[in-house]
């Protein structure tokens, strides 16, 4: 996963909600979705229809100018009184509209919309018939009144038809009723000026309301996947804050709590069987009952309509280890060995229950802040954490995959990339057995916890190397010199280089017995829990 600055993460889920079966849960997220896509197209249509009485109110009074210009040239027998009163009583309709339908929180948006755009157009159809009917320049006036509804306020075309049908018929039969012939349809009909004229004005609005509506109907479409993009159920998407080779984590709202939190939505391979789902599931609801203080809570996972596997995690305001690193350098080796203890007694945790993290590294340890004030150390990301047989993980006996002879060089990013279906985990931080090709044990943590801890004191990982194949053979095949010798002027303590050269052996059962053994063994050199480091370390220079 990406590293992000942005506030992070989050983990836990109460061993009910966890038990759901998992038909239950997806049709409910998808019921939720549903009644979600309802609230915001009805939130949309009722924001744009307010757009279109404001509008409204703004420009019938202008449409006066028009009115003065035909009493004055085409028209001279134009009623401009008249006029005038219709477009003032136009504007204070759309105005009293506008006034009233924004508190009115309730009031039908289907009401609304009949109500907006229905009386502008009669008027404006008596304004055609009394101006020349079916010939009248007017007819200008109903074109742009049903380009402004299906454009301004997109939706579903059988949705909108009824209220587009009746502006663009509002144009013959106010024509009909008004005009010259006066109610008489047989002598109307018979007049093939007026035919003509009408039909030169239909046809063109006929055609703006049905690609109109077409056009209403696809940005509608667009706006239900963006929706569907942004929202999971009960939780609303608000941005994204990572994104790496297991998927994209994003900042969220759960909408029945108010509450935010962290969602990773995790991209799976082809799963024809179905079998990764389960144990995606599977090894969600074993991670969701780890309840150490120091391991980010998941409290929910699911299903989207698209097929995506995602579980929510609790939102911490603060920073990573590697931020941490990154802006400030070396860290002091008593308050990273309280980091580490922290972080080791969440393993431990986890591999009581027989979990392996796979993926220890400074940009899945978060610190965080407490209620009273202080700095706590929370691991974060069990998204490709396994569930592992622990005689299986003991014995660790996978084929070995042949490294490749063109590795290309070697960047910083290409070093924090998680290789999907090779090696799981980051290769600065990835024990030697596991890039060999064996299962990843609680040894495998323990040795990725102690090269985070290298990283933090000395400023750089383990090893380094110019290309991807020279460091997984580094890694492998070569002794980490002691993080005394590489770590800033001041030094470490020795019996700290002992400990953390002892987790970093090549072999897994040279390491410490278990996570707990290693979190003893660096208690004596951690700082008091909630206290300053009392080493001085020297001034970082940019």
């Amino acid at each position: 996963m990406a590293r992000t600055k942005t506030p992070n993460i989050a983990k836990a889920a109460p061993a009910k909600a966890a038990q759901v079966p998992k038909k239950a849960r997806t049709t409910q997220i998808r019921e939720n979705l549903g009644a979600r896509h309802r609230r915001e197209t009805d939130e949309l249509f009722r924001t744009r229809l307010l757009t279109a009485a404001m509008f409204g109110a703004i420009l019938s009074p202008l449409f006066g100018v028009v009115d003065f210009l035909a009493s004055e040239s085409w028209w001279p027998s134009l009623p401009l009184p008249g006029f005038l009163v219709l477009r003032f009583g136009i504007t204070l309709w759309f105005v009293a509209l506008w006034v009233f339908l924004r508190t009115a929180r309730h009031f039908p948006v289907a009401a609304m919309d009949w109500l907006i755009f229905a009386p502008p157009a009669v008027a404006l159809g008596y304004m055609t018939a009394v101006t020349g009917g079916s010939s009248s320049p007017y007819v200008a006036g109903t074109t742009l009144l049903v380009m402004t509804r299906t454009i301004l306020v997109p939706g579903e075309a059988k949705q909108h038809l009824p209220v587009v049908s009746f502006l663009v018929l509002s144009y013959p039969l106010t024509v009909f009723l008004f005009g010259p012939a006066g109610g008489d349809l047989g002598g109307w009909l018979r007049d093939t000026d007026a035919m003509g004229y009408l039909a030169a004005n239909l046809f063109p609005l006929f055609a703006i309301a049905g690609v109109g509506l077409v056009a209403s109907d696809m940005i509608h479409a667009m706006h239900q996947r963006l929706i569907s993009a942004r929202s999971l159920g009960r939780y609303k998407i608000k941005k994204e804050l990572g994104r790496g080779a297991m998927g994209v984590v994003y900042l969220a709202w759960h909408r029945d709590l108010g509450r935010p939190c962290v969602i990773k939505v995790v991209n799976p391979e082809k799963d024809a069987s179905g079998n990764l789902r389960r144990r995606f599931e599977r090894e969600a609801r074993e991670t969701s009952l780890l309840r150490s203080p120091y391991t980010v809570q998941v409290f929910d996972f699911g299903v989207t309509q698209a097929g995506q596997l995602f579980y929510v995690m609790e939102y911490l305001d603060g920073v990573s280890l590697q931020d941490r690193l990154d802006e400030q350098g070396p860290q002091p080796f008593d308050i990273v060995c309280r980091w580490l203890a922290y972080a080791a007694e969440s393993l431990a945790e986890a591999h009581a229950r027989h979990l392996v993290h796979r993926d220890v590294k400074p940009a899945n340890l978060y610190l965080a802040r407490t209620a009273d004030g202080r700095e706590i150390v929370k691991v974060l990301d069990f998204g490709i954490a396994r569930k592992v047989d622990p005689g299986a993980a003991a014995r660790g006996s996978v084929r070995r995959r042949p490294m490749s002879s063109s590795m290309s060089k070697l960047t910083h990013s290409d070093a924090n990339l998680t290789a999907v279906g090779t090696v799981m985990g980051t290769p600065l931080y990835v024990a030697p057995e596991v890039l060999e090709g064996h299962v990843a044990s609680h040894a495998a943590d323990q040795y990725s916890l102690a090269a985070t801890a290298y990283h933090l004191l000395t400023g750089r990982p383990v090893f380094t190397a110019s290309t991807m194949e020279e460091l997984l053979w580094k890694t492998i095949e070569e002794a980490p010199a002691p993080p005394s010798e590489v770590a800033p002027v001041g030094g470490l303590p020795a019996g700290l280089d002992m400990i953390l050269l002892r987790a970093l052996s090549k072999k897994g059962e040279d390491r410490f017995p278990s996570m707990e053994e290693f979190r003893r063994a660096l208690e004596p050199f951690a700082s008091a829990p909630g206290t300053q480091s009392t080493v001085e370390m020297p001034a970082v220079t940019h």
